[in-house]
């Protein structure tokens, strides 16, 4: 990795501690100048991450996402996009701790891996690739806004705070997260179909990843009507937000770990 890269590296996840900083030091003074300079430290540490994913992908001449620094590179980047949209359209200020938070420990994850950007296999040489990844990733992010809003909902339930936005904010942005990246998910999957059936001839095998990506897909299917009934409204739904994000991890990192898979990205 060049030294520019490391110097864009570094400098976005050093951006995203004073992030983290600031807001933890809003939410001990509650003055508005300290959330608004955490806004801005966001900002800066999206722009500096954004600039080293465009000049990788300018170096390899595709979007490097096919090992799991370059995933969780992509992932990290994700959540930093979902969270400013997230911000600027509901402008939660102070809850935007725990989902910088998150973000920071998946970007401090990458820093311990091979930054090598692989050589692309012929399989993975396709448009296709890249819309099935860049739209897996992209729902995986609104999952974790929803996990991180589900989260808080409960904290504000149990504890209360005039930190955090109301219960009904909160809820509202958990669903919305979980019906975009439901849809995000979907054409995740569409295209991942039409990947495999170019490439191997199928649209779908059942290897590991392929079952529990399907899994993933039905449980916020399935959250996606549970907010009409009325049993798992609020506190229910905050917690399906949370049990989806371990079935999330699970198929992102797990599967690589504990289990063998077949699919081209395990």
């Amino acid at each position: 990795m060049s030294e520019l890269q490391h110097g864009l590296i570094y400098g976005a996840f050093f951006a995203y501690v004073a992030a983290v900083f600031l807001y933890l030091c809003h939410f001990r003074w509650r003055l508005s100048w300290l959330w608004r300079s955490a806004f801005a430290m966001v900002l800066l540490g999206f722009a500096l991450q954004t600039l080293c994913l465009a000049l990788r992908w300018i170096i390899a001449g595709y979007l490097p996402i096919t090992n799991l620094f370059n995933t969780q590179l992509f992932f990290s980047w994700c959540l930093a996009a979902t969270y400013l949209y997230v911000e600027l359209r509901y402008r939660i200020h102070g809850a935007g701790l725990f989902v910088m938070f998150c973000c920071l420990l998946l970007f401090a994850s990458v820093l311990t891996r091979d930054p090598a950007i692989p050589v692309l296999i012929p399989a993975l040489d396709t448009p296709l690739f890249t819309l099935h990844v860049t739209t897996s990733f992209a729902g995986y992010a609104f999952f974790t806004m929803a996990f991180s809003m589900g989260v808080l909902y409960l904290v504000q339930r149990w504890v209360g705070s005039s930190l955090l936005p109301e219960l009904k904010l909160l809820r509202k942005i958990n669903e919305e997260a979980v019906f975009l990246g439901f849809c995000l998910f979907t054409l995740c999957l569409i295209f991942g179909g039409i990947w495999a059936y170019v490439a191997w001839g199928y649209y779908f095998s059942w290897n590991i990843k392929g079952v529990w990506s399907s899994l993933v897909w039905l449980f916020y299917g399935g959250m996606c009507h549970a907010k009409f009934v009325r049993r798992w409204q609020g506190t229910g739904y905050a917690i399906l937000s949370i049990a989806g994000f371990a079935l999330v991890l699970f198929t992102y990192i797990g599967i690589g770990v504990l289990l063998s898979s077949n699919h081209p990205l395990t």
